[in-house]
């Protein structure tokens, strides 16, 4: 691959424009394609890009977020829901209406591929994120749907492996942010397409934060520094959140688990964890919160954090949580494995999550040890400075000669 400085490049006779297509928006607010966009958009602009992020919306319109170009569609979503294609097809429209000489169109998800031949039959370069395996996440949930909804789940996971294969044969490029997935799709498509980059550590709290600060937000949750163990994330099958639940009401921890995510009762999946539960008051439900701060707060003070995703390659909410260098529980699956290496302890099923719980409070592990592994991995390979250089190379070497 070129190479290239660190600065736009002068033989370049106009700014090149690049968009993001098919996250819910910026500043981010729901999910980690959220997040990757609203942190690796500034610092393209700041190394000589300029940016447009589509963002989901109840109306078309644009303005500027911090010298980003903003363009806000209509779109079909809901608390947990969004159909993707259908938002992405719209928001590929008025972007190229509204940009018609937009240089390159970047799709945070597969399922975008169907959106991205309109852009590569109009001559843009197109580059799409796979994600993690998407097709699977329908069989993950479908014993929690109804008849109808279990038929449509087969059809969902159909199309999602023909956008998976549509990404590949349409895409300039394929990125894939883990070496994991990388190998998959290279074993699964044999494709020349794809290339590694992960996603960088985001930064949540403060230095200046004060320990008062923080037992003023924790008490308003009723918890105490290092007196719960943590989890983030999206509420559904594939997430294991059953699994953290059923191991952890196994083990004889004193301490609190607290599930922070989009909760919604008239979802089948949703209504198991809440039986689940039981009594065991031990275990609370938290709504999402999308205050940095107080997020950053939440992640620093508990006890441990429990990691039970199934799918997904580099997962951004995992990496959030190792900049604070608590030990970390994590489902044992090829991803987390790359993420943490020798800075996660792993389990496979509830039994051995209760296990690891109760060896953990035993003072079993290494503490020192654990935190040291996570700082190591985030400065080798989560880092967003490194991340968007190489952006900022890949995109520079699609676009050229660009005169």
């Amino acid at each position: 691959m070129a190479h290239f400085e660190s600065t736009a490049s002068p033989k370049y006779e106009r700014q090149p424009l690049i968009a993001f297509v098919g996250s819910r928006g910026i500043p981010g607010g729901y999910g980690g394609a959220e997040t990757f966009v609203e942190e690796i958009a500034p610092r393209l602009l700041q190394q000589g890009f300029k940016v447009t992020v589509t963002c989901e919306s109840t109306k078309f319109h644009k303005d500027d977020y911090h010298s980003i170009i903003r363009l806000h569609v209509p779109a079909i979503q809901g608390k947990t829901l969004t159909i993707p294609t259908i938002n992405d097809v719209l928001a590929t429209i008025y972007l190229l209406c509204k940009h018609p000489k937009v240089h390159l169109v970047y799709y945070v998800a597969p399922d975008g591929a169907l959106a991205a031949l309109i852009p590569r039959l109009l001559g843009k370069k197109v580059v799409i994120n796979t994600d993690g395996i998407e097709w699977k996440r329908p069989v993950f949930r479908r014993p929690y749907f109804s008849l109808f909804w279990k038929f449509t789940s087969h059809l969902t996971s159909w199309y999602l492996r023909f956008s998976e294969w549509l990404a590949i044969t349409i895409a300039h490029t394929i990125i894939a942010d883990s070496r994991a997935i990388k190998d998959y799709l290279e074993k699964t498509y044999s494709t020349a397409k794809s290339v590694y980059i992960p996603y960088g550590a985001r930064k949540l709290l403060d230095d200046a934060t004060s320990f008062s600060q923080e037992e003023k937000v924790l008490t308003t949750f009723g918890l105490s520094p290092q007196g719960y163990y943590l989890t983030v994330g999206r509420i559904v099958a594939e997430n294991n959140i059953h699994l953290e639940i059923a191991g952890f009401k196994k083990s004889a921890s004193r301490h609190k688990l607290v599930i922070i995510g989009n909760f919604n009762p008239k979802d089948g999946y949703n209504r198991y964890l809440f039986e689940l539960i039981g009594n065991d008051s031990r275990i609370l439900f938290l709504d999402p919160t999308y205050d940095k701060h107080v997020l950053g707060i939440l992640r620093k003070n508990c006890f441990a954090y429990i990691h039970a995703y199934a799918l997904g390659g580099t997962n951004p909410s995992l990496l959030e949580q190792m900049v604070f260098c608590r030990p970390v529980l994590a489902y044992d699956v090829p991803f987390h494995r790359e993420v943490l290496q020798d800075g996660g302890i792993y389990f496979n099923n509830e039994d051995e999550l209760a296990e690891r719980i109760a060896a953990l409070e035993n003072g079993r592990y290494d503490m020192y040890q654990l935190a040291a592994a996570q700082s190591r991995r985030l400065s080798e390979d989560y880092n967003w400075e490194p991340v968007s250089k190489k952006y900022r190379t890949l995109f520079l070497e699609l676009l050229q000669p660009l005169k």
